[in-house]
């Protein structure tokens, strides 16, 4: 786990070793302290006046006064640690979600990354700024303070070395024999994380199944679990302290009986019984911390997992080491394109079709047909297993991601709206536009309008994914954010599926003023938003079963007449 783990603190080794330095500087503090204490101690059992004794009290005093800074500038260093930690990570977890991109994600849980990216972060966060740098200041420590002792008494020094080296032993072999598997605890959280937010997000559709009871009887099962894996760990920790607080009151006991004994005898002065005493106290202190920052490198264990994992999943998609320019034409071309998801059928066979610059080509055919697919491969959140897609006579796989995703404005069926304000979601597509042009992309998506009839227009709060507005109402900030983005090609994903009739109109209304603009690729579930087009593909199994326009199409009686008498679009 260590060497993971120390792969992955990268840049803040240096806050880490402050850390250590700090450590051991309060080390050295109690240290000082024993000793000044013993020597006060000393020269009050030789009968010292005040005068005697008060300069090894003010010494003392100072000590503490020094420590006191010190723990407190070690408490500072360990937050700057932390800090530094989770920005690093968390960084570097975010760039590599936006880096695999949504087909990845679509394979995860997204309450499981959640506490990949949270909670795991957390727990190692605590790892380095508390329990790494008290691995070195144990080490480090122990023998600073048994060379101390030593020099005072080698006798109590080799007995103390014994106990202070059986204890770090003593517990591994606990450990092997007690622990539980160290992930329990963070594999629980995150089967919760992801159980609790799968419910929270389809509570609407849990209460109108009446499954809601059913849910909660699941979700208490996954709490259950995470109580019981909680527990375990903590018997086991507290086992555990008992067990070293033995060892560790049994060496200074040791130490002090066997010195006890020689003072009696005459063969150790007072002082030295005194400081072998409050030095053989200070010998486990180090050891003491690392035991009470244990709790955080077993969270630590159990975080690691996940988050190497994620850090080193491989994207399905990558850069061209040697991108391609930008095209100066934006057609687009499907060659022979194979696709399947790994789920035996192929979703797209030897799909082969183009759309001309600036032409409005609208793909229609039955659930399951293969529709979205295309959009999915056109933006390359998957690449095809043979053929290839091109736009302006260049291979998207020779186009870098950003110039790739640049070109093509997209609203999906499912729209999503962060949330903030309306001017913050549209300016979502161009960060730099002015109040004009946001105006301007929202009145050709024929929603200036409604916008304007808000309390605080386009200042108004959207909700969370929008919920303050109507379905049709977000689709259309979702295209006026498509049209603000000015890509060249616009691809709608089934986008007024789910709307009213008074929504659809305004939405076809605003396709209208795009004809012959861009290169335009619609996705339609209704055939009523597509009469207009210029070519209709009509897909099937995968494949391109019929093509033409709109009238053409319905006198030929195949598929997409048997589609249109469904939707009664016969006219």
């Amino acid at each position: 786990m260590g060497g993971n783990l120390l792969m992955l603190a990268g840049t803040v080794r240096t806050a880490i070793a402050a850390s250590v330095l700090l450590g051991l500087a309060i080390t050295a503090g109690y240290v000082l302290q024993g000793l000044f204490l013993a020597s006060a101690l000393a020269a009050l059992f030789r009968g010292s006046s005040f005068a005697g004794v008060a300069p090894w009290i003010a010494a003392f005093v100072a000590v503490v006064a020094l420590r006191a800074a010190l723990v407190w500038a070690s408490e500072m260093a360990a937050q700057a640690t932390a800090q530094a930690t989770k920005e690093r990570l968390r960084g570097r977890l975010i760039a590599k979600l936006v880096e695999l991109g949504p087909g990845y994600l679509q394979r995860r849980q997204t309450g499981e990354l959640l506490a990949t990216v949270v909670d795991g972060v957390e727990a190692l966060e605590a790892y380095f700024s508390r329990y790494l740098p008290a691995i070195f200041i144990a080490a480090i420590g122990c023998l600073g303070v048994i060379a101390c002792l030593a020099v005072v008494d080698w006798r109590s020094a080799l007995i103390l070395a014994g106990f202070v080296a059986a204890l770090p032993l003593a517990d591994q072999l606990w450990l092997r024999w007690r622990r539980p598997k160290s992930s329990g605890v963070f594999a629980a959280m995150g089967a919760f994380a992801a159980y609790l937010l799968d419910s929270l997000q389809g509570i609407v559709t849990l209460k109108a199944l009446g499954a809601a009871s059913r849910r909660r009887t699941a979700l208490a099962h996954h709490a259950a679990e995470l109580r019981r894996e909680s527990m375990a760990t903590l018997a086991v920790n507290l086992m555990r302290s008992g067990f070293t607080g033995l060892l560790t009151l049994g060496g200074i006991a040791t130490v002090l009986v066997f010195n006890a004994q020689r003072v009696a005898m005459g063969e150790l002065a007072p002082i030295a019984l005194f400081m072998t005493l409050f030095l053989a106290r200070e010998a486990f202190r180090p050891l003491e911390r690392l035991e009470k920052e244990f709790h955080t490198a077993w969270s630590g264990s159990g975080a690691v997992a996940p988050i190497a994992e994620l850090l080193d999943a491989a994207p399905l998609v990558r850069d061209p080491a040697l991108p391609a320019r930008r095209p100066e034409r934006f057609d687009i071309a499907f060659e022979n394109v194979g696709f399947s998801y790994g789920q035996g059928r192929a979703a797209l066979s030897s799909l082969a079709f183009s759309v001309a610059e600036n032409e409005f080509v609208a793909l229609v055919g039955s659930s399951g047909a293969g529709k979205s697919t295309i959009v999915s491969l056109l933006l390359r959140f998957f690449d095809p297993q043979s053929g290839a897609i091109v736009i302006g006579g260049t291979n998207i796989r020779d186009l870098s991601l950003g110039d790739l995703h640049a070109l093509v404005s997209v609203v999906s069926q499912d729209t999503y709206l962060f949330h903030g304000t309306i001017e913050e979601n549209l300016r979502m597509a161009r960060p730099d536009a002015s109040r004009e042009e946001i105006r301007a992309a929202a009145k050709a998506a024929y929603a200036d309008d409604f916008i304007m009839d808000l309390p605080s227009a386009y200042e108004t709060p959207v909700g969370e994914r929008g919920a303050y507005l109507s379905g049709g109402q977000r689709q259309r900030i979702a295209i006026a954010r498509a049209l603000l983005k000015q890509a060249p090609i616009l691809v709608l994903d089934e986008a007024t599926s789910s709307v009213d009739p008074a929504s659809e109109r305004a939405i076809q209304a605003a396709l209208d003023t795009l004809v012959g603009q861009r290169t335009t690729l619609v996705i339609a579930h209704r055939l009523s938003t597509i009469r207009k087009a210029d070519r209709i593909l009509v897909l099937d199994d995968g494949r391109i079963a019929e093509e033409g326009r709109h009238d053409d199409l319905l006198q030929r009686g195949g598929l997409y007449a048997r589609l249109a008498l469904a939707q009664g679009e016969t006219a």
